[in-house]
């Protein structure tokens, strides 16, 4: 079968090649991906914990049809892939943090990822899709909105409450819209005015006398010192992305003074994406695609994403 192979690191080394997968499981044809930051560090061999094997094929996200029969999924049923390699025998797995594996790590990063015409998964790393969620939003799921949720779960978020997310990118656009949906007060720092029409309030600037109960950093360093001016004495802070940069200059007198609570979050869990397909199937979910790529094209889809806006860009198979 075709697949996207790296033999070494780089945009320009990306190949088309054909490989054998004699790995067990529920075979599952990919029919759409999605391409995140972590796919393109994968790429450019930036990622901090390494990338193996090598020769390699990246890709963290997507959805497809099974072709096989299953204990649960059956074949042809559409699935989102859950991105997580884990033992389900370390300390962090038998307490439900899958995606926390002491043994484990990021499919396509810490293994062959989806970037190929078929895939052999556990059915444990498989979820049907429900016929309310399409094809795009559901390919988007499995890095960009359920990073998104269990940020927001980190928190344990209080409807009623302000929310301050900065940017709405990949995990920005879901983190915004779920807070939304969970009662929150939301304000969204972005240029993506058509986010107003959810009840979402966009801002261009965020006014120097703002505070929120709860702040989503997923850019990293750059905005730290600005996230911390912004929330509320006994607020809560989440970061998951280093976009702008891993480092960051904390006043930790502020920090204690007012009982700021910082937290890291990353992924989510089997239980996570269970519940996060159950929310998204029962609420209207705007997904702004920018472009939509072949997979086959990734080359270009990869330089694109290098320099392009904000948008969400899949690539079809």
């Amino acid at each position: 079968m075709r697949a996207i192979v790296l033999e070494r690191f780089g945009i320009e080394n990306i190949k088309i090649e054909d490989i054998n997968d004699e790995s067990p499981g529920i075979p599952v044809k990919i029919t759409m991906a999605g391409l995140n930051p972590v796919d393109y560090s994968t790429v450019n061999g930036n990622i901090m914990y390494g990338v193996k094997p090598m020769p390699h094929v990246p890709g963290s996200e997507a959805i497809g049809i099974a072709m096989a029969d299953g204990n649960y999924i059956k074949r042809g049923d559409r699935v989102i892939i859950y991105n997580r390699i884990f033992d389900g025998t370390c300390e962090q797995c038998i307490t439900g943090n899958e995606h926390l594996c002491l043994n484990g790590g990021i499919l396509g990063v810490a293994s062959n990822g989806v970037y190929r015409e078929m895939i052999k998964l556990p059915e444990m790393n498989l979820f049907k899709i429900p016929d309310s969620i399409d094809d795009y939003v559901a390919a988007s799921m499995g890095v960009g909105a359920l990073t998104a949720y269990r940020a927001l779960k980190t928190m344990n978020i209080e409807a009623g409450k302000t929310i301050l997310v900065y940017g709405a990118g990949n995990t920005g656009i879901f983190t915004a819209q779920l807070a939304r949906i969970f009662g929150l007060e939301t304000y969204v720092l972005s240029r993506k005015k058509d986010l107003e029409r959810y009840n979402i309030n966009v801002l261009d600037s965020v006014p120097e006398d703002f505070k929120a109960d709860y702040i989503i950093n997923p850019l990293g360093g750059s905005i730290f010192e600005e996230s911390l001016r912004h929330i509320k004495t006994g607020g809560k802070i989440v970061t998951f992305g280093i976009l702008t940069g891993r480092e960051a200059k904390i006043d930790i007198g502020s920090l204690y003074a007012n009982e700021i609570k910082i937290y890291g979050s990353t992924g989510g869990t089997r239980k996570d994406l269970l519940e996060l397909i159950k929310i998204i199937s029962m609420n209207r979910i705007y997904l702004p695609v920018e472009k939509t790529f072949s997979l086959w094209d990734l080359k270009e889809a990869m330089n694109y994403f290098k320099n392009r806006s904000t948008g969400r860009i899949l690539l079809k198979a």
